[in-house]
């Protein structure tokens, strides 16, 4: 089973100090945004040799279970009652989460890219599989940037998708939107401007807005800067 790494890991090791993060290329799945993060912060992911498994920290009298899971345990106990803290079938009901939803990460973001010497880089669209951006508030909102400063690019450009949802959005960066399916609703003050496949919207630096669509919505961003996720 594959893990994911994404930007907010990355985010998570800077603010805890952590310089570096190791990992097992053929056990992990890192999102373009990620790299992106990583290098802006100068967190470098480093590469497990072939066959061995990345260190891991643990707690004292943890046993062999991850600090992180330790966290997560105790993070719920703290919300429950005193009679249900210490309970086995909690242990095993959090557990059974966090194994599914390690399954689901794992099959996404992705997708397929050619890179010539040069350094031209062409994304397969079809083959675009988004992750879930953290920005949108718990709305079931996919991202996945699939060009980036990784690529030696000044500007980024990445995919979204979600179905009649709308979000509160800042930007902290210039971007420029290409509408592919349905209706980009895009709402400024108490006017909603609507785009439709083919149409191309430009959102400058500092503006408010809310994202939106009553229907299903997929479109292409392209941000200046490229590390807009750390502005």
């Amino acid at each position: 089973m594959k893990s994911l790494l994404t930007a907010e890991t990355i985010k998570e090791l800077h603010r805890s100090g952590q310089a570096s993060v190791e990992v097992c290329p053929k056990r992990t799945i890192i999102t373009p945004e990620a790299r992106d993060v990583a290098k802006k912060l100068g967190l470098k992911i480093v590469d497990a040799p072939v066959g061995h498994e990345p260190r891991k920290k643990h707690s004292p009298g943890a046993g062999n279970q991850p600090e992180s899971l330790q966290a997560i345990k105790k993070a719920v106990r703290a919300k429950l009652p005193a009679a249900h803290q210490n309970s086995s079938l909690l242990d095993q009901l959090i557990e059974k989460a966090l194994k599914e939803l390690q399954h689901q990460d794992a099959e996404g973001p992705s997708c397929k890219r050619e890179t010539a010497p040069n350094g031209v880089v062409l994304v397969r669209g079809n083959s675009v599989k988004p992750g879930r951006f953290e920005g949108a508030r718990g709305k079931p909102v996919g991202l996945i940037d699939v060009i980036g400063s990784a690529d030696n690019s000044s500007i980024a450009a990445g995919y979204m998708q979600w179905e009649n949802c709308s979000f509160p959005w800042t930007l902290n960066y210039d971007e420029i939107d290409v509408v592919l399916e349905g209706e980009l609703h895009i709402t400024c003050g108490n006017k909603t401007h609507v785009g439709k496949p083919g149409d191309v919207f430009f959102i400058p630096k500092g503006a408010a807005i809310e994202f939106g669509s009553p229907g299903k919505v997929r479109f292409v961003y392209v941000t200046y800067p490229a590390d807009w996720s750390a502005q």
